[in-house]
């Protein structure tokens, strides 16, 4: 199979999760640019199955952040420029180059999903905030760079 043939089904198994995975919201909605779509079912596909591993079925603690261990080295193997772990990370490399996409969201999203496998509850409001830093305010971030708008004063917004 061609390097593009193997991108073309990545970005396809990704629309896939975006279109099929329960939310309560929709996912590279009709409302967005369409040359974004493709791009937010790959974020989305990211986010999504990282936050699985740390939320969803009955693997022990330590099993859950070595696999997020492991998404954090594919993220590590895009910025040293190395080939893809799998198809998800072929994708997310190409719209991260594509549209020029900080890495450090996506390492904020894990560290948040790590604090979901270790942590329960929340002493204060500070500690909160901490943790949507992390695991909402970095896709906001991401629809911002996407969308051209990625701009300092925007971030802070």
């Amino acid at each position: 199979m061609s390097n593009a043939d193997a991108l073309r089904e990545a970005y396809a198994a990704c629309s896939a999760l975006a279109a099929s995975h329960y939310e309560n919201f929709p996912v590279a909605s009709h409302l967005l640019p369409r040359r974004v779509r493709p791009a937010v079912a790959v974020i989305y596909a990211f986010a999504r199955r990282a936050d699985d591993i740390a939320d969803e079925g009955d693997a022990p603690a330590e099993q859950r952040l070595a696999e997020l261990e492991n998404y954090r080295e594919g993220l590590r193997r895009i910025e040293r420029g190395e080939g893809p772990s799998s198809p998800l990370f072929h994708a997310l490399g190409d719209v991260i180059e594509c549209y020029r996409l900080p890495l450090q969201p996506f390492f904020d999203l894990l560290s948040a999903f790590a604090q979901d496998v270790e942590k329960r509850r929340y002493n204060d409001f500070d500690e909160l905030r901490d943790y949507c830093r992390r695991s909402a305010d970095p896709v906001g971030r991401l629809m911002l760079y996407l969308v051209g708008e990625g701009s300092e004063e925007n971030l802070q917004l």
